[in-house]
Order: structure tokens, then C-alpha cells, then sequence
């Protein structure tokens, strides 16, 4: 090829490109539109991700309530007995939860602990003693204690990692939520016990999920007195 028509070709080439910008006080500017990325902040991906994080966090809230319930429904299993109910309190917090008493899991958990403790057991103090017909209830809570470990550290690390703006994957929920199914199993053989000894789920329902609807705000509002008044000032962040 000639010189002069490399030359005609280049020419042409850089007129096409000038075509599409334009001088606008003397600064160069591009009339195209640029494409927007797919990795943008922007974009529908990212407003996704925001929709899915949103969603976990409801999860994590509704599991926090149903694992609060669960540990109110032990605490009445064991209520004839107020050592195996006192030693379920202190095992959960101070084992499972590694002394973390105002952590946003465990220090909740506690919270219901406590409210189920003075407000339904304290005035069994009679039964202080083992009680021999409690051994049963007490054999099913350390049967089921591995299952207590487990969603409670989960939820724990879960909480964590929303908390961190990050995502749970979603096989990790799967198997959480199967832990609870297991756990819920284990205590529905002895839910006439608890039951017998004042278990009420709609009562611990009406109280329990105003603790974590709070979870996740950035200033914790204080917990509601008909959980446990003498503990406003020490609510779980």
C-alpha cells in the first residue's frame, strides 16, 4: 500500500472519531454515552446484593426470636427443679456463649433467660433441691445441648457477618435453619412438661421479638420492661 493512502485511511479514521466529540470551552468532550459497567456501585447487581442483605437480615432477626423461644421453653422444662434451670442459664451464657454477656446473640438469649427465671420460677424456690422426677427433662436438655451450641455460636457468627455488610451464603441458612428443626424436634417430647409447668408460646411471643427487632440498628434502643426492666441499661448491642 502507498504512503499516501495509509495516510487517506488514518485521516479518515481520526475524522470518524472526531465526529463523535465536540469542543466545549475548549475542553474535549464525548457526545457518545459511555456504557455503564457491570461492576458499577449503580447498578442493578449491586441494588440486588442490597435487597438480598435486607432479606438475611429479617432472617437473622426471625431465627434470634425462635432460638429465644426455644431457650424459654427449656428454662420452664426444668422449672421443678430450679438448680438444673439455674445451671441451663449459666451453661448457655457462660459455655456456649464464651462469658459474652452483652454480645448481640448470647447477651439476648439472656435477656430471656433472666425474664423467664424471675418471672415464673423465683416463687418455686421450695424445689431448690434436685428433683428426682426432673432427671428425664434434665437428660433431654443435655441431649439437645450440641444443637443449643450450635445455632447459638451460628447465629452469632451470622449476626457478625451482616453486621459486616457482607452475605451469608445461602447453604449456611439452609443448614442453620435444619439445626433449629432438630432442636425444635428434641423439645416437642417433652412439651407437655414444659407446658404443665407454665410454658406458654403466645405469651414468650408477645414479649420476646422486641429485643431483636433492634439488632441491627446502629444505637440499640433499650429493651422492653416487660422483658426485663432491671436490665435497660445493659442492653445487648
Amino acid at each position: 500500500m502507498e504512503p499516501s493512502s495509509i495516510c487517506s485511511s488514518a485521516i479518515s479514521i481520526i475524522s470518524k472519531q472526531m465526529e463523535s466529540m465536540s469542543m466545549t470551552n475548549g475542553v474535549l468532550r464525548r457526545t457518545k454515552t459511555i456504557p455503564q459497567s457491570r461492576y458499577s456501585p449503580y447498578s442493578s447487581g449491586s441494588t440486588s446484593l442490597s435487597k438480598q442483605k435486607e432479606k438475611q437480615k429479617e432472617e437473622a432477626i426471625r431465627l434470634g426470636t425462635e432460638l429465644s423461644i426455644f431457650v424459654a421453653e427449656a428454662t420452664f422444662l426444668l422449672s421443678n427443679d430450679i438448680y438444673s434451670a439455674v445451671s441451663f442459664g449459666c451453661w448457655l451464657c457462660k459455655n456456649v456463649g464464651n462469658e459474652n454477656y452483652e454480645g448481640p446473640v448470647v447477651g439476648r438469649l439472656s435477656c430471656v433467660f433472666l425474664h423467664v427465671f424471675e418471672t415464673y420460677i423465683l416463687s418455686k424456690m421450695e424445689a431448690w433441691c434436685h428433683d428426682g422426677d426432673n432427671s428425664k427433662q434434665w437428660e433431654l436438655i443435655t441431649a439437645s445441648t450440641q444443637h443449643f451450641s450450635f445455632t447459638v455460636e451460628a447465629l452469632d457468627r451470622i449476626v457478625s457477618v451482616l453486621k459486616n455488610g457482607e452475605v451469608v451464603k445461602p447453604s449456611c441458612l439452609e443448614y442453620y435453619n435444619q439445626e433449629m428443626k432438630n432442636l425444635e424436634e428434641k423439645l416437642r417430647s417433652a412439651k407437655h412438661v414444659s407446658q404443665a409447668n407454665g410454658f406458654e408460646m403466645n405469651a414468650i411471643k408477645a414479649t420476646v421479638p422486641q429485643m431483636w427487632m433492634s439488632l441491627f440498628q446502629a444505637t440499640p434502643q433499650g429493651i422492653n420492661p416487660k422483658i426485663s426492666s432491671n436490665m435497660s441499661e445493659n442492653y445487648p448491642r
